[in-house]
């Protein structure tokens, strides 16, 4: 074991870093043949406006032209912009790529966006850079089958099948330290069906537990092969799907920019609904045992009152249970001679109200608990299969078929919208 470097653990915070676990002892012989074969290609990544560090991080390498002696290093967004400025890039970002032996190299941004939190950075090199593995993911589970899940690792003869991501499956989350030996970091764990409530619905949870250096590293199977991006809510690895990742750069390499539809509704698998949901639902609709379940409309109701040439804005009311008092607030307003904003009191002459519903979900008549299991004709079974159907619609008319317990099958028709704000990712 002298000529093998020990594994450091991730943690929650920059100072236990330094902390090196037993080599090897604490981890089964299924991680550390997994970690082994992605190690090649995780880097570590620092980031600099001039000489100000700005955050420190890990990549993974996907491509290397041998011709052009250049490679292409996946990591998150989150990595390149000032701490405080989101949506930017300093106009003297620095970008620095760290090798498992230490070889430092110097980085371009080729393609980021930051609402997906994805970006590929270029490094030249005239020698071989070992790439990652990559496996196509999917979230479907079957609530009725016959098929066993096995929780830990299935090993598949056809490669090309996607990874499926069920509720306790390993899964290990990778990153590089940046320290005077530059060692492998590994923090195995399960995938969770947990909500990990962040603004990007789309994000998935782990049990992993990590720290920030884990940022922009490979989540990988039990197969070394890469399934994810990994992120950071204290003290857990979070990750965006590969799936989705692969068709961002597709996107940026095509268009320069990524299409961002939103329904303005949150949905999960339906094996993540209650029992007392799923009880109803099987009762009455025992085939449907797939689809995706409507969590809560997230699109937002605007409160604008005008005065002469002034918009003045009041409040953010979410759909959600939230309507009535939206409404009962702007009667009593009316009623009032006066109304106060921001601190400042104005006489209600000719007063105009109006109430804009940004949710196009909410336009069409989608409830809490319906299940969604068609999209135009293309079967929806999972979260990601409804992510990949609304892909490149946005701004089209797209019909949903959808299961509501109370009433059944019914047809809706809705026009797909561009996501109105940027999610707001930690780091």
């Amino acid at each position: 074991m002298h000529n093998k470097k020990a594994i450091r653990a991730l943690t929650s915070s920059y100072s236990h870093f330094d902390k090196v676990v037993e080599d090897y002892y604490h981890l089964d012989p299924i991680i550390k043949r997994a970690m082994m074969r992605a190690s090649s290609s995780v880097v570590s990544i620092k980031t600099r406006a001039g000489k100000e560090l700005l955050h420190i991080g890990s990549g993974t390498i996907i491509e290397y032209d041998e011709h052009y002696g250049c490679a292409s290093v996946l990591t998150s967004a989150s990595l390149l912009q000032a701490p405080g400025v989101a949506g930017f890039l300093p106009s003297d970002l620095k970008v620095e790529i760290y090798l498992f032996n230490g070889e430092l190299y110097e980085g371009q941004v080729l393609f980021f966006d930051f609402c997906y939190n994805v970006a590929t950075i270029k490094i030249m090199s005239s020698k071989f850079l070992s790439t990652a593995s990559i496996r196509d993911v999917t979230d479907s589970l079957e609530l009725v089958s016959k098929k066993p899940v096995l929780s830990r690792c299935q090993h598949l003869p056809n490669t090309s099948m996607p990874f499926n991501l069920s509720p306790g499956k390993l899964v290990i989350a990778l990153g590089r330290d940046c320290g005077d030996r530059y060692d492998i970091m590994a923090s195995p764990g399960v995938f969770s069906a947990q909500d990990c409530c962040h603004d990007y619905e789309e994000l998935f949870m782990t049990s992993c537990v990590v720290s920030k250096l884990a940022v922009g590293g490979p989540l990988v199977n039990c197969d070394g092969e890469v399934i994810g991006v990994n992120f950071f809510i204290c003290p857990f690895a979070t990750f965006v799907p590969i799936t989705i990742v692969w068709k961002c750069l597709e996107n940026l390499k095509r268009n320069g920019q990524v299409p961002r539809p939103w329904l303005g509704v949150r949905v999960g698998n339906l094996y993540t609904a209650n029992l007392d949901t799923l009880d109803e639902l099987y009762q009455k609709f025992p085939n449907v045992s797939k689809g995706v379940i409507v969590e809560e409309l997230t699109g937002k109701i605007n409160i604008h009152a005008q005065r002469k040439r002034t918009k003045v804005h009041h409040s953010i009311f979410w759909l959600t249970g939230k309507w009535l008092t939206a409404k009962a607030m702007l009667q009593k307003r009316k009623r009032s001679k006066t109304m106060t904003t921001t601190g400042k009191t104005t006489s209600r002459a000719k007063k105009r109200r109006q109430l804009v519903r940004k949710s196009s979900a909410s336009v069409a008549g989608l409830c809490i608990g319906d299940v969604i299991i068609k999209c135009g004709e293309t079967e929806i079974r999972s979260q990601l299969e409804l992510v990949d159907a609304l892909w490149d619609k946005e701004g089209k008319s797209v019909k949903l078929e959808i299961v509501r317990p109370s009433v059944g099958h019914k047809n809706v028709t809705l026009t797909v919208g561009a996501r109105p704000e940027m999610p707001r990712w930690l780091l």
